[in-house]
């Protein structure tokens, strides 16, 4: 095999080259494109830059050591970080993945830049482009205007500050893939998270989710600014480089107050040792963190093969995910986890969970779908009676069938064996809207926010129970919040904000809210509820006419706590009964059915602008139970 090329320089990339449609400043450490600008690391500009300088032509890695770190032991990592690191900010500049794939790995020899590349005249100021323009507005002066618009606009509630960081806290980011062809990430994202839930049952710790903390994963910021987004005191990342049947783990804790190593260590081990590997790493955190892991608490159910495991960590990697197509990849995944190993309980209660959202998103599947989910929910706690999330999956099931003793049974025991899991917690308060008790679960949201405070669907659910625990304007704030994080949410969350702001009488407020609602039905839906708002009565009541026009279309209950809201109780009691009528009627089998009117009823027990029907008698054959 003949050796590549010797590696070449030329000053004139120094001052700037252009790299197809990016354009790259070495001495500020700026690339610019489609996409938007980013800032490099030093290290990865000279990668870049030493990959420019020999377009085309293969660079070994030994040459871009000798060039880097001529002064300096450093471990390879340090070279596929730089790579991985300078992939994902070329794919953010550029604003296309095929931006990522400019950077060439040919196993064992070095790397490769593809790509048209060309020195800069500097003499010539090249216009920045269109999007990246646009990028510039959104991120910088665009935001100012709009800030300065809403501040004229709007009395709104002065900005949350960042959270203080808690004592004895961590957020556990999600590892790089270090490997090779860079299509280990499954296998990475599954080590980090075993750690995290390993760590979530120690006594003394505060852990934040897994939502919040790999909301960081391909973001540059630095752990100070992580630290103080997530309110923690220390942070812990890592790598993962896998080869064949061994794997090498890389971990390092950090103290985010001075950005120093409070802990760190190499692993190299088989693939088959991999769940005793994540448990020591999680044991020396918590030893350098001064905190006890509870004895037994990996939350793995019973053992399971290498294999198998594997195969579990692809499934719930899909799971997490959820783009187009991932629902179903990741119940695939389980199977064939479940076919190596069917004693692995935790792929049962998993699979379970694929179901449940295949069902979701495809009622026509029922017939087919929901026994496959009580099976594998009962087969979980068969085989793991002490497993939280077993339980928890079974009783999602059996309150989907209508089963609601059962269903109180297996949710009750859930609480009982893991009061601090997420899922568990989560379910936990749908059993605090069948008692009424708005309070108790705004209080277990406001616990799962605090864990996971990047979640916009979190927020979502603490700002509901806020609402009907009569604490409209703490659920505004909430609602915000939600908004601000996602604003691609479902504008049925924007109609949520509007009513919070209604419950306030802030008709100000809520008239731009209306603005911001897709035109047709979800406007008319939020400019019902401003009935009583100085001047706009009778366009009210056109809009509430036109919900009664469009039927099934419209949503009922949300038309149904407007009427109420304007005195109108017996078109409000029309309103829920054809809602009721609706739900009962549906062509689906009957399982399906009652999982309709069990969500239908949970909406109608929770909403605070019907209580003023709650003492009509037409009101309890409304609720009552699906027969």
């Amino acid at each position: 095999m003949n050796s590549p090329p010797a590696i070449r320089t030329d000053e004139r990339f120094e001052k700037g080259f252009q790299l197809d449609e990016l354009r790259v400043l070495p001495s500020t450490g700026e690339v610019i494109g489609p996409g938007g600008a980013e800032k490099l690391d030093p290290k990865v500009m000279g990668v870049l830059l030493l990959l420019a300088q020999n377009a085309g032509q293969i660079v070994a890695r030994e040459e871009l050591h000798e060039k880097l770190w001529a002064n300096a032991v450093v471990t390879d990592d340090a070279l596929t970080r730089c790579i991985h690191e300078l992939r994902r900010q070329l794919g953010h500049a550029g604003g296309h993945e095929r931006y990522r794939t400019l950077i060439e790995t040919l196993p064992k020899r070095g790397y490769r830049l593809n790509g048209t590349v060309a020195p800069l005249d500097l003499r010539v100021s090249a216009p920045m482009p269109a999007r990246a323009i646009r990028h510039w507005l959104a991120a910088g002066a665009g935001a100012a205007v709009l800030a300065l618009v809403v501040f004229a606009v709007l009395r709104r509630e002065e900005p949350a500050a960042p959270p203080v960081a808690a004592a004895n806290s961590i957020a556990v980011l999600p590892f790089v893939d270090m490997s090779e062809a860079q299509d280990q990430a499954f296998f990475a994202d599954g080590i980090a998270e075993e750690i995290l839930n390993r760590l979530t049952r120690s006594g003394g710790l505060h852990v934040i989710s897994r939502t919040s903390s790999f909301a960081f994963r391909d973001r540059a910021a630095d752990i100070r600014e992580i630290a103080e987004t997530l309110g923690v005191d220390h942070v812990l990342e890592g790598s993962v480089r896998r080869s064949g049947g061994r794997v090498r783990i890389t971990a390092q804790l950090i103290a985010a107050a001075n950005n120093s190593h409070a802990w760190s260590e190499t692993y190299d081990r088989d693939v088959g040792e991999l769940l005793a590997v994540q448990d020591e790493i999680a044991e020396a955190v918590a030893s350098a963190l001064r905190v006890t892991l509870a004895a037994g608490s990996s939350g793995t159910g019973l053992p399971v093969k290498p294999e198998a495991y594997e195969l579990f960590l692809q499934g719930r990697f899909f799971f997490n995910r959820r783009a187009p197509g991932d629902i179903e990849l990741a119940a695939q995944y389980f199977r064939d986890s479940l076919t190596l190993d069917p004693s692995y309980a935790r792929g049962w209660a998993a699979l379970a969970g694929a179901y449940n959202l295949l069902l979701i998103r495809n009622e026509g599947a029922e017939e087919e779908l929901r026994p496959l989910q009580g099976e594998a929910a009962m087969r979980a706690v068969e085989l793991a009676p002490g497993l939280a999330v077993a339980h928890a999956r079974l009783g999602q099931y059996y309150f989907q069938v209508g089963e609601r003793s059962k269903g109180e049974t297996q949710s009750t025991r859930a609480m009982a064996l893991d009061p601090h899991d997420p899922l568990v917690m989560g379910f936990s308060s749908d059993a605090a809207v069948r008692r009424g008790d708005f309070e108790g679960g705004a209080e277990i949201w406001r616990q799962l926010v605090e864990r996971d405070p990047l979640s916009p669907t979190d927020r979502q659910n603490y700002a509901y129970f806020l609402m009907q625990a009569g604490k409209a304007d703490q659920a505004t704030a909430q609602f915000r919040k939600a908004l601000e994080l996602n604003p691609e949410l479902h504008w049925s969350t924007r109609l949520d904000l509007l009513r919070s702001l209604v419950l306030r009488h802030r008709y100000d407020e809520a008239e731009v809210e209306i603005e911001l609602l897709p035109a047709g039905l979800p406007r008319d839906h939020g400019l019902a509820f401003l009935a009583d708002a100085p001047g706009r009565r009778q366009e009210s009541d056109a809009a509430r006419k036109r919900l009664v026009l469009a039927g099934l279309e419209a949503d009922r209950i949300a038309l149904a706590e407007a009427l109420t809201l304007q005195g109108l109780t017996n078109e409000a009691f029309v309103a829920l009964a054809a809602a009721r009528q609706a739900a009962e009627a549906a062509p689906i089998p009957a399982p399906a059915i009652r999982a309709r009117v069990y969500r239908l009823r949970l909406e109608m027990l929770g909403s605070t602008f019907l209580k003023p029907l709650r003492s009509d008698p037409r009101w309890h054959a409304l609720v009552a139970e699906p027969q």
